[in-house]
């Protein structure tokens, strides 16, 4: 039996044992660590309604993890725990909302810097790439892009047109997630990427990359209803000193605030500025629940 394979970590980990526990039951521990709970009942259904496992992270925050057992810290109650969840719901929609806005910018900036450079159907000019590999897997995430796709402009070029394969980037790129997008960004060569950061401000594509990366990341995090209160950001923006983006305070440019400067740079430098920050700020100033250094602010 080989180490690391899946039988070792079967024998060596101890087996899962928890039972199943019923939202009141859910309730019943949260008050033995000392929650402040009102109304059993009430909570006991919200729980039902929205799951305790999404619920659980927000809860651990206000607990004290260096005291034995882990308490809630004094003081803290249900209500104040739903609240904090209620304000990250709403900062999910305007960090969604804003980096769509990028999205479309960014995706309708490098068709027509594309376009310009290299025709209609810049794809098949190797040239457009870094490298054979870099255009050959550009080209397989496209046509999967394409062909998976069932948008009507898919489905009338598909029924109209026998060559080129693909379609024009201006009516491809209106199919590509963020995430494809950036990979895209990746492959292409040196100065068509160098064009289109220049356009956001940026010095380089090395930066437009990183960063373009980073709201990637952000973005799915809100597109699966996923936490952004108290997160750290695997994926942090490189700081473009000279412009001093991001400013975080204490240099924490693992955290939202750093992400949404840089947004904001970018868009503003584009001439479509979205403020995101600033909206961002006025929200969470309104949830006194939530101390604004779990989000950099």
């Amino acid at each position: 039996m080989q180490k690391g394979g899946p039988f070792y970590y079967q024998m060596t980990l101890p087996a899962f044992t928890k039972r199943h526990a019923t939202p009141a039951d859910r309730v019943l521990h949260l008050r033995n660590k000392g929650l402040i709970v009102p109304r059993p009942k009430v909570a006991a259904r919200k729980i039902e309604l929205i799951g305790y496992e999404r619920l659980r992270i927000y809860f651990l925050s206000r607990r004290d993890s260096t005291a034995p057992g882990k308490p809630f810290t004094p003081g803290t109650s249900y209500h104040d725990v739903l609240r904090i969840y209620e304000c990250d719901t709403k900062l999910r929609a305007i960090c969604f909302a804003a980096v769509g806005q990028f999205e479309i910018h960014l995706r309708n900036r490098l068709s027509e810097e594309l376009s310009t450079r290299f025709g209609s159907h810049p794809y098949f000019d190797t040239s457009a790439f870094k490298s054979k590999e870099a255009h050959l897997d550009a080209m397989q995430k496209l046509s999967s892009v394409y062909n998976a796709s069932k948008d009507k402009r898919a489905k009338h070029y598909k029924e109209s047109y026998s060559n080129p394969p693909l379609p024009a980037i201006w009516t491809l790129k209106e199919f590509l997630t963020f995430g494809t997008t950036s990979k895209l960004i990746k492959a292409l060569n040196g100065p068509v990427v160098t064009a289109i950061a220049k356009d956001f401000g940026l010095p380089s594509d090395q930066m437009l990359e990183n960063w373009v990366e980073a709201l990637v990341d952000l973005r799915n995090i809100c597109a699966h209803h996923d936490r952004l209160f108290n997160r750290t950001f695997q994926k942090q923006p490189e700081i473009f000193r000279t412009r001093g983006v991001p400013t975080s305070a204490g240099g924490q440019n693992n955290k939202l605030r750093a992400l949404l400067q840089c947004l904001d740079y970018m868009m503003t430098a584009r001439g479509a500025s979205v403020g995101v920050e600033a909206r961002v700020s006025r929200l969470l100033r309104q949830y006194p629940e939530i101390f604004l250094a779990e989000t950099g602010f």
